[in-house]
Order: C-alpha cells, then structure tokens, then sequence
C-alpha cells in the first residue's frame, strides 16, 4: 500500500477510536447495568481499540477477488467471529456485536480511501488482522471486566456484610468459624482502615488495596461495603504489622478520606482494629477542615471527647479561653504553641519547623499564654490535648466560641 494512503486510512482510524469507545461501552452496559463506567475502563477501551487502529495501516495485503467487497467482507467477519469465539465469557455476545461493527467500519474506511484497484488486494488481510486483534484485545478487557465485577461484587455481597456485623456485633466468637463464614483468616494479625472515596470510589479503593498488599507481603485483604459510602478493609498477615504510620497509605491518594486501627490478633484484634478506625474515622470526617487521614494511635483521645460534644466543648473552652477563638490570629497562635509544645517547648527547633524566626516563635507564644485562663504551668497535658482536638477538629472552635457566649 503506498504511504500517503496508510497514512490517511490511519487518520480515519485515529479518529473513530472516541466514537467506538463510547458505542462499545454503551453496548456493555446495556447488558450490565451494575458495570460502572470509569474513567480507569475507558482508558482501558481506548487503549485496546486504539492499539488496534494503529496496526492496521502497515500490514501488507493479499490479493483476492469478487464484487461488493464490503458487503463480502462483513459477512466474512462474522462467520469468522461466530466460529472462532472471539468474546468470551458473560459479554460475549456484546463484544460479538461490537466486534462486527468495528469490522464494518474499518473496512468501510478503507473502501472510502483506497483506489479500487487496492480494495480486492486490501480487504482479505483487513478481516484477519482486525478479527486477530479482537481475539487478543478482547480477552484482555473480558479478563479486566470480569475480575472487576467479581471484586465489585465480593465488596457488596449482603451475606458477606451480615457475617460480618454479627462477628463485629460478637455473636461469633470463635476465630476458626469466623475465618470459614468469612473466607478470610481471621485468626492471624489484623489491622483495619475506614475510608470514604472523594471520586473514583472503585480505582481509588483498588488504588489502596494493592498499596496494602505492597506494605504487608504474604497478607490477605478483605474489602467490604459497609455502608452507603465508607468501605472497610482488612489486611491480615501471620506476622504483625508493625513499625508503619499508616495513614500515610492514605495521605498518598487525594481521593481518599480515612483512618487506620492497631494491628490485632485474632477475632478479638478483627473487631478492636475495626472499632478503633471507625472512631478515628469519626474524627476525621468531623470537619471538612481538617486533616483528611489519621491513624487511631495518634488521634485516640480525640476520639472519646467526640462521644460527648457539650462536655468537649466546655472543657476546651476553659483550658483554652480566649485561644481558643475562630479566625486567622487566634489559629496562628495555637498551631505555634502546638509544634512550641511537641518540640519540647524549643524555640530554636521549632522555628525551623516552621520556617520563622526564633524571635517570632517567641513572641507568639508569650501571647497565646496570656490568653491562656490559667496560664501554661500545670496545665501542658490538658492544653497540647485541646490544642491537638482544633487541630483535627477546627469547627470545634466555633462551637466553643457559641458555647461560651
């Protein structure tokens, strides 16, 4: 075929690949409506359909003869695709039909672009190396398309969520049984996160899970709907997980909002591990404002102050008076106090922390003292603990600014 011509029958192959994509996934989902369209399976389309419009320009044509060549070679087409069973599985005959229009169309525009003495010599290696690429490309979506629905699946399996509230609710407590019901050991190690997806909710969880397998090798996760909007996963491992601040697996995915438990062993750590990251999860999504992961270890008793929020707030407000007032001066203050109080009340250290100078450090925190009711002496737990709670939490502020008003 002379250059010029695979170049332009390239071009009008490149420019049907968002057509077809879009026709393609519209047929799968007519016969699966529980198939979410993603951004992730579009890709996963275009790449395919596209890597096969790219070959099509270079491959050298056999000779062959007869009238109506595109009428000839769509029956052709299908013969091959009906013998050859070029879709498999539960979308075959989704892929069966689109399979034959994208045939239809790129023979179509090889008889709009070619000279008719090429099209007889053309057509015969378009149908193998179309009907070829649909063989291989086809099975790989299939494959991709099925391990997703059945992980989709799995996550919201109604029996699967009722198993595992009646062991977290302790109706089962013997680690063997639970491990059978479940499909999963649930007498290893075990650690828990409680995440709510921002987008994405399927690739960014599919995101986490396979970060999950990459930090704790040999483990095994269970991945659960639990309810309308948060998924849990547990990750457990015959070795415990240790030495790891893992929300940082979550601080990696903008897409992600969560928190982790403790590793703990057997049904008992299965529930607590759960427990804690559902309370640190609590904490977490308190306010829009703050930080968007946390592990429980590092947040736990910010989560018993959230189960009683008109004590929490009076209390805040008489540990941290005036300091704890909303707006830009007041928070300035207490987020230097905070890193004052974390580096062992050094301003040199916590000067660089903060890229200021030392002399700053030292002026800020003669103020937020004096607004202190009762002064910082004898009372550094209580404030590093009030402070820590606005600044996961910095709507509190203003419900202790309401409240002492």
């Amino acid at each position: 075929m002379p250059e010029e011509l695979r170049h332009e029958l390239a071009e009008h192959l490149e420019r049907r690949v968002n057509v077809d994509v879009t026709d393609i996934l519209t047929s799968i989902t007519r016969e699966i409506p529980e198939l979410a369209v993603d951004a992730e399976l579009r890709a996963l389309a275009t790449d395919a359909i596209k890597s096969a419009y790219r070959s099509l320009s270079t491959v050298l044509l056999m000779e062959t003869t007869g009238d109506g060549p595109l009428a000839a070679a769509g029956e052709a087409v299908v013969r091959r695709l009906a013998d050859q069973n070029v879709a498999a599985d539960i979308i075959e005959t989704v892929f069966l039909n689109a399979s034959r229009v994208f045939v239809k169309d790129v023979v179509a525009d090889a008889v709009e672009v070619l000279p008719t003495e090429l099209i007889s010599r053309m057509l015969p290696a378009l149908v193998d190396l179309v009907f070829a690429q649909l063989i291989s490309r086809n099975r790989r979506l299939i494959s991709a398309f099925t391990d997703r629905e059945r992980w989709r699946q799995r996550r919201s399996d109604a029996t699967l969520q009722t198993r595992i509230r009646s062991v977290l609710a302790g109706d089962i407590t013997d680690d063997a049984i639970a491990s059978r019901l479940l499909g999963h050991p649930v007498s290893a190690w075990n650690l828990a996160t409680v995440v709510r997806p921002r987008y994405d909710a399927d690739a960014a969880v599919s995101r986490l899970e396979r970060r999950l397998s990459k930090a704790v090798p040999e483990s095994q996760i269970l991945v659960i709907d639990m309810l309308e909007d948060t998924v849990v996963l547990w990750v457990s491992s015959q070795s415990q997980p240790t030495g790891r601040r893992w929300a940082e697996q979550l601080r990696k995915d903008d897409s992600l909002v969560g928190a982790f438990g403790e590793p703990g062993r057997g049904i008992a750590g299965f529930v607590r591990t759960y427990e804690q990251a559902m309370a640190a999860f609590r904490v977490v999504t308190a306010s829009a404002a703050g930080p968007s992961a946390a592990d429980y270890g590092e947040i736990a008793p910010l989560t018993f102050m959230l189960q009683a929020p008109g004590r929490t707030n009076h209390w805040l407000r008489a540990t941290l008076g005036a300091l704890a007032a909303p707006g830009d001066d007041a928070e300035r203050l207490r987020f230097t106090l905070r890193h004052y109080l974390a580096s062992g009340e050094n301003a040199s250290i916590t000067a660089s922390h903060l890229y200021i100078h030392r002399n700053t450090v030292n002026y800020r925190i003669t103020q937020a003292i004096e607004m202190l009711p009762e002064g910082l002496d004898g009372h550094r737990t209580d404030v590093a603990l009030a402070l820590d709670l606005l600044a996961w939490i910095p709507d509190v502020a203003d419900a202790a600014d309401t409240a002492g008003k």
